[in-house]
């Protein structure tokens, strides 16, 4: 879905506080804890039929292939085993186990981290450049979403030709 409007209103300051500490356990921002919360009102009072469901502007395509997370840290590369979970030419879903030594938050500035893995059938390695936009606790690993900011053109062409 496509946010190109900006909704401002005013609540209760019990109801800022709640939502705050709700979206800072989830690890998301403010805004995207009320647009799932309107979201959920809407699909309860079955309005939702005229929202397109889907975000993003490229669908992420499943895949399930190893990965490396190499995480800036104190000016020192930390490498971490990762696994790809799904992917788009905008963003991707990787899988760290719990017991990672990573620290990724939803704060971009502080948290860009590089991917380094390769696609079925291609041994070649593809190197992306992202920042995180999500980040939830799973069973036995931490779930991270994040937006691809940069990537180099070869790279770009092979994952263009997978995706589409």
């Amino acid at each position: 879905m496509k946010k190109d409007s900006l909704i401002c209103f005013r609540a209760s300051k019990k109801l800022h506080e709640t939502l705050t500490k709700i979206a800072k356990e989830e690890r998301r921002s403010l805004s995207a804890m009320i647009e799932i919360a309107l979201l959920n009102f809407l699909k309860e009072k079955n309005v939702l039929k005229s929202i397109d469901s889907e975000r993003r502007k490229y669908p992420r395509k499943t895949i399930s292939v190893p990965a490396f997370i190499n995480h800036y840290e104190s000016g020192k590369a930390k490498l971490n085993a990762a696994s790809l979970m799904d992917i788009s030419l905008e963003g991707i879903k990787i899988s760290v186990p719990s017991d990672a030594k990573i620290d990724v938050q939803t704060d971009p500035h502080s948290s860009k981290f590089q991917v380094i893995f390769s696609l079925p059938n291609d041994n070649r390695p593809i190197s992306l450049d992202c920042e995180p936009r999500s980040v939830s606790d799973d069973d036995d690993s931490i779930l991270i979403g994040a937006s691809i900011i940069d990537v180099d053109f070869e790279s770009y062409k092979k994952l263009q030709s997978y995706l589409m």
